[in-house]
């Protein structure tokens, strides 16, 4: 009896086996994640450790939220990095403030390029250029021929801000109409 059920369990684990297949045979299923197709990319020289967030409105007005913000952290380097900021693809975005850091210790800052990309097109802001759009606050004086950021000895309530000048609004809509 013993070896009757012996038999039958080895047949049944035999049979079972029989079609499966080795995990090295498996297909590896991959799940790719898109990149978005609205992305704000600073190409900067950033030398601490820091946050940079962008706040961007669908009305052209200052008025920034939490929900309508992305971060980034930023490796301080002393060679240039690109920042990448992904927007969500269904906004119509015609404002944009950058928050260039929360570390009070940051150093000078050099933009050597934005590039704002909405879809198929793009904004490319190279070097002093981009100051054409943007403005610091006090917490940052601007070296124009550098394209340099440099930091005021002023850091209480330290909140670093590039402020969008005139000329962004038309061309962020722009860049939102059909052709």
């Amino acid at each position: 009896m013993k070896a009757q059920i012996a038999f039958l369990l080895i047949s049944l684990s035999l049979i079972s086996c029989k079609n499966d297949k080795s995990v090295d045979d498996l297909k590896v299923v991959e799940t790719k994640i898109e990149k978005s197709k609205v992305t704000l990319e600073l190409d900067m020289i950033v030398p601490e450790d820091d946050t940079f967030q962008i706040y961007y409105t669908e009305d052209g007005l200052p008025n920034c939220t939490e929900e309508n913000s992305v971060k980034a952290e930023v490796k301080g380097s002393s060679t240039s990095q690109k920042i990448l900021f992904e927007i969500p693809e269904d906004k119509a975005i015609n404002y944009i403030r950058i928050d260039i850091g929360r570390n009070p210790k940051q150093g000078e800052l050099k933009v050597n390029r934005f590039v704002y990309t909405y879809f198929d097109k793009k904004l490319d802001l190279k070097g002093n250029a981009f100051f054409q759009y943007y403005s610091p606050n006090q917490f940052f004086t601007l070296d124009f021929p550098n394209s340099t950021l440099i930091p005021s000895k002023d850091k209480k309530d330290y909140d670093p801000i590039l402020y969008a000048l005139e000329p962004l609004s038309p061309a962020l809509e722009k860049m939102l109409t059909k052709k």
